[in-house]
């Protein structure tokens, strides 16, 4: 009997259906050559999948990279050879669940033909057929899951296995019942500050308990080193200040250790704060909410954190994986229902702030050279927002003199204008030629239920249809798009409310800090995912130690079910209760870790 029908046997034991869906493939995914050992090796498109020299020892160093904790299933991305698999059954305990996903059957079928398997295959589970059946599977599994990589393999099914972890992180987001510690690091200045107002407004609404680190308290004394006329005097202080408020934030950090670090973009973090915090234990994550091609201090900071969350894709990913960082995930923005909303406007707010087009913004050059062209045409055109100077042939239709407006005001405006302009902003004439991000504003115009033409973006569509949101594709065109939905007021009320429904239903902050979550619970399940899984909650825990140590779960008893408890609110429980000579063995444990874990705590 050859190997294929080997397998085939032992597997039509386990799980009969897949057994017979291989026999009606061909296979042929694989290149199957020998490698210098003598065992089957294997390459795809002229990369090799398994080592070369020795895809056993490979397999053996990868399975010991691994970590595991008991009562976990581990779910395998990359098939291959499956030498990788049989190594993990050889490292851990019987009782540990796996389970291989399997994209293409194809795959399997060389894997079944290329050597015999031996008896660790009768612990594996498979997880095949469409992507939304393979993800529903796993995540119906009872236990907490871990998600391990086997590289090689896996680069071929990137979006399938991309596309499961979306399923996965849907799970977590709709069951998710634990509350998670916060810290939230801002900027001191810029455009992501209220951002971060936002991201903490969102955390707090799903139940989590957050901390603002606010660096927004030191931008006076900040600005004042931009008056030193001297250049390198003023960016060797500038990095001195952001050293010493990246000294602060790890104090603070110290004080009251969260489970997530989590920065916006131009937060104080610098280089060695952040490799500190890793040597401490924290987990750390970056939101970037800016054009990676303009602000390119992520290039000193990518390797710095453990999970970058980005608003650009492919291109953006990639750099900065190059620059060292491990993980990087697309993250677009979103607006605040209870900040950007439709309002009621007086007759007097509709005189100030009315027009049949307006711009909100600052002047960079792009804009700059576009808005000129829309004067003369007859229309009521009003520009708010500053850094205007220079542009003197806009200043007729300069609001306020260039001031820069407040949040309350720009609501007023997006409700009152009949057109409001969106042009993203670019270094360059026209509009941007690798437009991609959408901004910020996109969402708070359809939030607050107002029309809107923005320049079109290639990342649009997964957001936004064409019947909520309107577009532009080149500036030669932007008034005669104005024109005509000047003349369509039926047309753009009834887009501007299919675009805030949009909003409502997928692209709030609490939507966006949801999915940030989900996906560091699925990469992370021992941490963030075991906390959001309740399994940190007492009685979740005094469950768990209720044969083992029956005293702890007593004292875990004390506390609500749905409570989180960690070791320092168990040990001021046990202290409670009375002195020494009265606990037991296993109290007097949690005791002396809990001092360890007092005495090891400090950062700074």
């Amino acid at each position: 009997m050859n190997s294929f029908e080997a397998n085939i046997a032992r597997l039509t034991r386990r799980d009969s259906a897949l057994a017979t869906a291989l026999r009606q493939r061909e296979g042929g995914a694989l290149e199957i050559v020998p490698a210098r050992t003598g065992v089957m090796s294997a390459r795809a498109n002229g990369r090799w999948i398994h080592s070369a020299y020795d895809p056993i020892k490979e397999a053996q160093a990868w399975a010991e990279g691994q970590s595991y904790q008991d009562g976990e299933t581990m779910v395998v991305f990359g098939v291959g050879l499956l030498y990788h698999v049989e190594a993990l059954c050889a490292r851990l305990p019987r009782t540990a669940s796996i389970v291989v996903v399997a994209p293409d059957l194809n795959v399997v079928v060389d894997a079944a033909a290329a050597r015999v398997w031996g008896d660790w295959m009768d612990r594996v589970s498979w997880a095949w057929g469409t992507t939304e059946v393979i993800g529903e599977l796993i995540a119906a599994a009872s236990q907490p899951l871990r998600l391990v990589t086997y590289a090689p393999a896996a680069a071929f099914y990137t979006d399938n296995h991309r596309a499961i972890e979306t399923v996965l992180q849907r799970g977590i987001a709709s069951n998710a019942g634990g509350q998670l510690s916060i810290a939230v690091v801002g900027p001191i200045y810029g455009g992501s500050l209220p951002i971060a107002r936002y991201a903490v407004s969102a955390l707090e609404s799903l139940g989590h308990r957050v901390r603002w680190l606010d660096h927004s308290v030191h931008a006076t004394s900040y600005h004042q080193l931009d008056l030193l006329k001297n250049a390198q005097h003023r960016l060797a202080l500038q990095s001195k200040y952001a050293e010493m408020l990246s000294r602060i934030t790890m104090a603070q950090l110290a004080e009251d250790p969260p489970d997530l670090v989590l920065s916006l973009a131009q937060s104080p973090l610098i280089l060695p704060a952040l490799e500190h915090l890793r040597r401490k234990k924290f987990l750390t994550a970056m939101w970037f909410v800016e054009n990676y091609r303009h602000l390119t201090y992520w290039q000193q900071l990518a390797a710095g954190y453990d999970f970058w969350f980005v608003i650009q894709q492919e291109s953006c990913i990639s750099a900065l994986k190059q620059a060292g960082a491990k993980d990087v995930r697309y993250l677009p923005m979103a607006a605040d229902p209870s900040v950007h909303r439709p309002v009621d406007l007086t007759q007097a707010e509709r005189d100030e702030y009315g027009s049949d087009v307006s711009f909100v913004g600052a002047g960079y050059a792009n804009r700059r050279e576009i808005f000129p062209r829309l004067l003369g045409h007859g229309w009521i055109f009003k520009l708010w927002g500053n850094e205007w100077g220079g542009a003197a042939g806009l200043t007729p239709v300069l609001q306020r003199n260039g001031a820069r407006i407040d949040t309350d005001t720009c609501q007023k405006v997006f409700n009152a204008s009949a057109v409001n302009l969106n042009l993203h902003s670019w270094g360059g004439a026209g509009f941007d030629p690798e437009g991609d991000f959408v901004n910020p504003r996109t969402f708070e115009l359809a939030a607050c239920g107002a029309f809107q033409l923005t320049d079109r973006r290639t990342l649009m569509p997964g957001l936004f249809t064409e019947s909520e949101v309107a577009t532009v594709s080149s500036p030669d065109d932007l008034t005669g798009e104005i024109t005509r939905w000047l003349r369509e007021p039926e047309g753009r009320v009834a887009m501007a409310a299919q675009a805030r429904r949009r909003v409502l239903a997928e692209h709030t902050y609490p939507h966006r800090m949801r999915e940030l979550l989900s996906q560091i619970g699925v990469a992370s399940p021992d941490r963030i995912g075991s906390i959001l899984r309740g399994t940190r909650q007492a009685g979740a825990l005094a469950s768990a130690a209720a044969d083992a140590f029956p005293s702890v779960a007593s004292t875990l008893g004390t506390f609500p079910s749905t409570q989180r408890v960690e070791l320092k609110q168990l040990a001021a429980q046990i202290r409670s209760r009375g002195p020494m000579g009265t606990l037991s063995r296993e109290d007097l444990m949690v005791l002396m870790l809990d001092e360890y874990r007092s005495e090891t705590k400090d950062l700074v």
